[in-house]
């Protein structure tokens, strides 16, 4: 039996340590989410294996600077390299290839199990998220724009999942 003010103390606690973080907490994806990017640039038909992108440590996508991790770059690579060495740099390739077209990485998402709840029985779930551009229209009241989508592209931006969905 737990008394009354620890209880409380819990229920307040700011770290909220009462919180399933697997299935209440969504969170930006980051780099993990490159893997769903190769996926819809290869199921569309942006890139193939063999696509070689040039990371000189950052690039320059509709008028704004996006730096990758490596400050030096990763040179030439291809999909599985840019993979393995998490080059934004390539993902950031794929996501402008896309631009607007959010929507291909939401169906996709969806998909694998990146958008809304689990399917398994677990109380309390929250609904991971991908953005759309019903979303934006319905929520923001605007387009997507294609430079969204080069945050998105490596698990930045308008995009939150439950480690359990992961």
């Amino acid at each position: 039996m737990i008394d009354v003010d620890t209880w409380q103390s819990l229920n307040t606690d700011p770290l909220k340590p009462l919180t399933n973080r697997l299935i209440q907490g969504t969170y930006p994806p980051g780099s993990t989410f490159k893997i769903l990017m190769a996926i819809v640039g290869l199921q569309e038909g942006l890139i193939e294996p063999s696509t070689r992108v040039f990371c000189p440590g950052g690039g320059t996508f509709y008028g704004r600077y996006f730096q990758c991790h490596r400050r030096g770059g990763h040179g030439s690579v291809d999909l599985r390299h840019a993979i393995e060495q998490s080059c934004n740099v390539y993902f950031y390739t794929i996501g402008q290839k896309l631009g607007n077209k959010i929507d291909l990485v939401h169906k996709w998402a969806s998909k694998l199990g990146l958008v809304g709840k689990t399917g398994i029985d677990l109380p309390n779930e929250q609904e991971s998220f991908v953005a759309s551009s019903e979303w934006s229209q319905r929520v923001r009241k605007q387009p997507w724009y294609p430079g969204e989508t080069i945050s998105v592209a490596i698990g930045q931006g308008a995009v939150a999942v439950t480690p359990m969905a992961l």
